[in-house]
């Protein structure tokens, strides 16, 4: 079983973004980021900055921070761009935040999606639900759990492998700076988590079987 994550990311949704401010400038004096940009684009309603650690996204609705390496000091950067956003930009109604990973658990040998089961009801087989189709299962989980509440989507990707896409939502609406910037704190620790219930799902699994 190979277990890899494939995409993290911090979204901030607030009323009113105002992507014009973003610039390579802007970003090293009040983000700290001093990487030269690969790309950037920049208009009045959407801006992009992508570098060699990070992409920066922004909209008037949202702004997305992606890491593009994840070892704990690209995502602990990732997670300092945020805050410095919010605490920079504090007079901003903020609406929510994600704090989202994408994992991906692939196997050469085994048929993956099969290990999912998938029940409504008294209904388990679905194949007489839908004769004549080759089925394959996935689900989503909706965890509760204060200050977030977590939608963790799982799906197959073919035969062999299968997505694990994990969204921890917060509600910002009047949330003060720190507030928010302590929900950012746990971008490292839900990571650990998110790969932790991976690991248990699937490779704590193999390792009984």
């Amino acid at each position: 079983m190979n277990v890899k994550i494939v995409r993290a990311d911090i979204v901030i949704i607030a009323q009113a973004h105002n992507p014009s401010i973003i610039s390579p400038q802007w970003i090293k004096d009040k983000l700290g980021v001093d990487d030269q940009p690969q790309q950037f684009v920049h208009t009045p309603d959407f801006s992009l900055f992508d570098c060699e650690r990070l992409v920066i996204l922004a909209d008037r609705q949202r702004v997305q921070i992606t890491a593009k390496k994840f070892d704990q000091i690209n995502l602990e950067a990732t997670a300092k761009v945020a805050k410095k956003y919010v605490t920079l930009l504090n007079h901003i109604p903020y609406r929510a935040l994600g704090l989202n990973f994408l994992w991906r658990a692939e196997s050469e040998d085994e048929i993956l999606s099969s290990k999912i089961a998938f029940r409504i009801g008294k209904i388990k087989d679905f194949s007489a639900v839908f004769p004549d189709h080759e089925l394959m299962y996935g689900g989503i989980v909706i965890a509760t759990k204060h200050p977030y509440i977590l939608k963790l989507t799982i799906e197959p990707q073919g035969r062999q492998a299968i997505s694990y896409t994990f969204n921890y939502h917060h509600e910002l609406e009047g949330m003060d700076t720190e507030t928010i910037v302590s929900y950012i704190n746990n971008f490292i620790s839900l990571h650990l988590d998110s790969e932790r219930i991976v690991r248990i799902t699937f490779v704590q699994e193999e390792k009984n079987a």
